[in-house]
């Protein structure tokens, strides 16, 4: 399991404690920079209003606080009439200046006056004053709607600290919307819900969910980005509120812009599509900690295929583009025709560069030839790789299944050859090893990805030299020496065929580590023609000028 959320508390309830402790003269909860920007704003224009004398003007500035202006719309009104206090904001919020909502209706009721509003928000209002001043501040039900998206997406678990199922909030309703409609089930525990899908979410692609957001507008960005993501069609209703929002939200999503609003942010990173740092400042509105906590979860399967590439300057330049983009604190990279691990999460870790397994294996129930050669020789390299990655002397690595540290990717990648159509994770590997950082590596059955064999000679043999057509540029000394010792010993074997009994027990043993079913006269053959498709290899990728 993912370690817990902890939510942000909910602004919603924090307001409206905020407002009744106004009312009734109250000693103001105390706030802090923890605690979501609207529950500041609010707190800081009712602090001043505590102080303020009849008569002077005085300027409230709630940023692009609906909350705050509504709530103060109403108050001043009831408590500070033709009083010249003037409330002000961002220009998003002034043009949604005076359009009444149902938190105007919750604010009349604060002040006593009854609402013909039995809308979620006004009856959390209603239940709110009863309570008063025993309710308790819940996490926030609108915050958790994210990591419901995040998971519906990405699959996995989640624990949502301090989440009940009796909670007063209206957007409580998104841990049943995402079960009926997403395969995300919730299960409620004494340390909060633990969330999570068993891969549920793709037996939903292709079908259509019909929904009416009319009262529970913030929902709608998580949940139209869920759909859009799994291929599921939205037909939703009750959206007319949303062009009133932080933002234009049906416009926002379609375009998949931020526009200053916070939830379009969150929404928009748990889709996966890239978020500038300067556009994620708003999420501290209502979500100070996300971003925290989303770069300690998040992995992105970085994976260049078409349409990435549609400069034509190369794999290595499109991998760039998309890590450059990316907000986590990890990368995991994969190639596009891979078979991905059944793992999605990143274990605790400070390593900088993780080595992780792969396995090759045949689409055909009866391999070829060229097939199973292929997949004993793969074997051997990837045992090869784990060995010495575990020994702290790590000479291969392949970018098939790879999960770097996204900074310590930006601060190797002018050492990656740029010219050199092959080879980011061995120059990536070579140059993490030069600048000291932390290698590791995690040999497990879950974290092995899937690999095919070429099917035709041909394309073997393109793939082996443009692998080879990087080795004379290696300079870290354990490559080098472990290539050198790997074609000396084929030398030595065709020089010295009694050498070959030596040689063939071990690489065997390797083969055998990998593929325990490899068939013994497989292991054969790959060891008696290797030393000459080696030198073919060799020759063809030094004075072959090879391609993607």
């Amino acid at each position: 399991m993912y370690k817990g959320i902890k939510l942000p508390i909910s602004k919603s309830i924090a307001n409206r404690i905020l407002l009744l402790q106004a009312i009734h003269g109250d000693p103001l909860m105390r706030v802090s920079s923890d605690m979501p920007d609207d529950v500041i704003v609010l707190h800081d224009a009712l602090a001043r209003l505590r102080e303020y004398k009849k008569g002077e003007p005085l300027t409230l500035y709630l940023k692009n606080c609906g909350t705050a202006l509504r709530f103060l719309e109403v108050h001043l009104d009831k408590c500070y009439p033709d009083e010249p206090i003037t409330l002000t904001g961002d220009e998003r919020l002034m043009e949604r200046k005076g359009k009444p909502t149902s938190q105007t209706h919750s604010a009349l009721l604060m002040h006593g006056v009854e609402v013909d509003d039995d809308s979620p928000y006004v009856e959390m209002t209603r239940r709110v004053i009863a309570n008063y001043p025993n309710v308790s501040l819940e996490p926030d039900w609108s915050a958790a709607a994210f990591w419901y998206e995040y998971v519906a997406i990405h699959g996995g678990e989640l624990l949502l600290e301090g989440l009940t199922a009796d909670s007063i909030q209206g957007d409580r309703v998104v841990a049943d919307i995402y079960a009926k409609y997403f395969g995300v089930d919730t299960t409620f525990t004494a340390d909060g819900a633990v969330i999570s899908t068993k891969g549920q979410s793709t037996m939903y692609k292709g079908k259509s969910v019909s929904l009416d957001f009319e009262r529970t507008p913030d929902l709608y960005p998580p949940i139209a980005l869920t759909c859009e993501r799994l291929g599921i069609t939205l037909k939703a209703t009750g959206t007319e509120r949303l062009k009133y929002k932080e933002s234009d939200r049906l416009e926002a999503v379609r375009l998949h812009e931020v526009r200053n609003d916070h939830r379009m942010a969150m929404s928009l990173l748990c889709a996966d599509y890239p978020v500038s740092i300067a556009e994620q400042a708003c999420i501290a509105k209502s979500y100070p900690q996300f971003i925290r906590q989303f770069s300690a979860i998040r992995i992105q399967h970085i994976t260049p295929i078409k349409g990435v590439n549609d400069d034509n300057l190369g794999k290595k330049h499109a991998l760039s583009k998309l890590i450059h983009a990316a907000t986590s604190e990890y990368v995991w990279m994969h190639d596009d025709d891979v078979v991905l691990p059944k793992a999605t999460d990143i274990p605790c870790t400070k390593d900088d560069l993780i080595i992780l397994p792969l396995r090759m294996e045949s689409l055909s129930k009866n391999p070829s030839l060229l097939e199973m050669l292929q997949i004993a020789e793969y074997a051997a390299i990837q045992e090869l790789t784990m060995r010495t990655a575990k020994a702290g002397r790590a000479v291969m690595c392949s970018g098939a299944n790879l999960i770097v540290r996204r900074e310590v990717w930006l601060a190797c990648e002018e050492d990656l050859h740029p010219e050199i159509p092959s080879g980011d994770d061995m120059f990536l590997l070579e140059s993490a090893k030069r600048r000291g950082y932390k290698i590791g590596v995690i040999d497990k059955p879950a974290y092995t990805a899937i690999v095919r064999p070429q099917t035709s000679w041909r394309a073997f043999f393109h793939q082996r030299m443009r692998w080879a057509g990087k080795a004379p540029h290696y300079t870290d000394r354990d490559i080098r020496l472990c290539g050198a010792l790997v074609v000396l010993a084929n030398v030595l074997q065709v020089l010295y065929p009694k050498f070959f009994w030596a040689k063939f027990p071990i690489e065997y043993t390797l083969i055998l580590k990998r593929e325990p079913h490899t068939e013994w006269y497989v292991a054969l053959l790959l060891e008696l023609v290797y030393p000459f498709y080696l030198l073919i290899s060799l020759l063809g990728g030094i004075f072959s000028r090879r391609t993607w």
